[in-house]
């Protein structure tokens, strides 16, 4: 049985057994998920989500990062996992486009403050809960996304609930109980993309896997074999028989190890191009006049994610990669400023958004574009990118994390409490209270030191 060889891993992983990189990539993690968490705080989906919160009554126990409100534990691991992906600004697994912290964090830090938990207690949850949603991303990818699963919501819930377990420190029939119970609620249908139910996705997942903890350290049951039975998660979600990965080599090398983080405010496979035009434009400044055409030749994905032509909100111009490329032609970069709905509706980037073409190329990888811009005066610039900044072959490093993390923060909270946050999260596994932290991540603290 699948499930319970990989409970037993689980359950007998201890934060000593995990790789000082994991640890190091966890605590970037964090600060990356906290950062676009805390800048979209104020997005009016966050306020009509947090509407139906007070309408139920809700309990104000934990905090809603970069709100003076607070709610009880399964609305705060709701609000603060749709924020995080509001901008769709989160990190990603490129192999399955997996956004991994959405789903976890938020549920596991709902916990933490709940009960008191510790920074190395939530590390060592995170690489797990993170660590067993990656691989079971793995094992139902590619034809579970293509059926049109958000990825993110379908498995993020699972992860969500692995990792609370842990935290709770839950014995191996609850935990079997718990992915059952999450395993059993999948969300995210990819025709929402563009749209505030996006992000809700992450939100609901990491909502469902904290209610399946709890309530499976109540003795709830659910089969113990919910992934691979025949009638199991990967069985009904996908047309793959990769069940092994669930379970081997466990520990050798850990997927957080992998996490990628984005420069840009816009779908992963749009990063490419977005990288290519920036690279033409910071050489040669061209004005918008003077383009006759630019043409894409990338991965089948960008089409597949990123086709959208006719916009009129910035929710769907993170999923144009016409948009994306206009933008960042006009602005120089792709931020989140890049994706309000003043600037999808822009007249000239529209304009130019109209001379942009795409073609799919099976032989491009993910990470990699082919971009030509032609001029009216017959001149041709071609900017071929190996690897996008942000992927694998070229991750973000610590300085530019933190750039991120300064610049997507905004006025929300203070510089000084910008810059005390990046030293806890960096040594967060030192702190057995994790109280200096939660305060932090609330405007109220430090709106009189500005």
């Amino acid at each position: 049985m699948v499930t319970k060889s990989l409970v037993t891993q689980i359950i007998e992983t201890r934060y000593e057994d995990i790789s000082e990189n994991a640890r190091y990539e966890a605590k970037r993690s964090l600060l990356n998920w906290l950062g676009v968490a805390i800048g979209a705080a104020n997005h009016e989906s966050m306020d009509k989500l947090l509407a139906v919160a007070r309408q139920m009554g809700t309990q104000p126990h934990v905090t809603v990062f970069g709100r003076k409100e607070k709610t009880d534990m399964l609305f705060a691991s709701l609000l603060n996992g749709m924020s995080s992906h509001v901008y769709d600004f989160d990190d990603t697994l490129l192999e399955t486009v997996l956004h991994p912290s959405a789903p976890v964090f938020p549920a596991l830090l709902a916990l933490a403050e709940n009960k008191g938990k510790s920074g190395k207690e939530v590390l060592e949850a995170f690489v797990i809960g993170c660590e067993v949603e990656a691989r079971l991303a793995l094992a139902v990818y590619p034809s579970h996304y293509w059926r049109g699963w958000h990825i993110t919501g379908s498995v993020g819930g699972i992860g969500a609930a692995v990792a609370v377990s842990k935290l709770l420190d839950l014995d191996h029939e609850k935990t079997s109980y718990a992915i059952g119970i999450a395993a059993t609620e999948p969300v995210g249908l990819r025709e929402m993309f563009g749209t505030m139910t996006k992000p809700f996705h992450p939100g609901k997942a990491a909502m469902n896997g904290l209610l399946a903890a709890l309530m499976a350290e109540q003795g709830f049951t659910s089969s113990l074999q919910s992934l691979e039975a025949e009638r199991g998660f990967i069985n009904v979600l996908s047309e793959e028989n990769k069940i092994d990965i669930l379970t081997e080599k466990w520990g050798g090398k850990w997927e957080v190890e992998k996490n990628s983080y984005k420069p840009f405010a816009s779908g992963i496979v749009t990063h490419p191009a977005i990288d290519a035009i920036i690279s033409i434009q910071s050489r040669f400044e061209f004005q918008h006049g003077q383009v006759e055409s630019i043409h894409i030749k990338g991965h089948p994905l960008v089409k597949e994610l990123t086709s959208k032509q006719v916009l009129s909100t910035g929710l769907e111009g993170k999923f144009s990669v016409y948009h994306c490329v206009a933008a960042a032609f006009m602005h120089g970069k792709a931020g989140v400023d890049q994706f309000t709905d003043e600037c999808v509706n822009d007249e000239t980037i529209k304009s130019l958004r109209e001379k942009i073409t795409l073609e799919v190329d099976d032989k491009i990888k993910e990470d990699q574009v082919e971009l030509t811009i032609k001029l009216e005066d017959g001149r041709e610039f071609t900017e071929f990118v190996e690897h996008a900044i942000g992927s694998a072959d070229k991750p973000m490093t610590n300085d530019q994390l933190i750039e991120k993390f300064l610049d997507v923060t905004g006025d929300i909270i203070s510089s000084d409490a910008k810059k005390e946050l990046v030293d806890l999260i960096y040594k967060l596994e030192e702190l057995d209270d994790l109280t200096p932290f939660f305060e932090l991540c609330q405007p109220v603290k430090s709106l009189n030191k500005r």
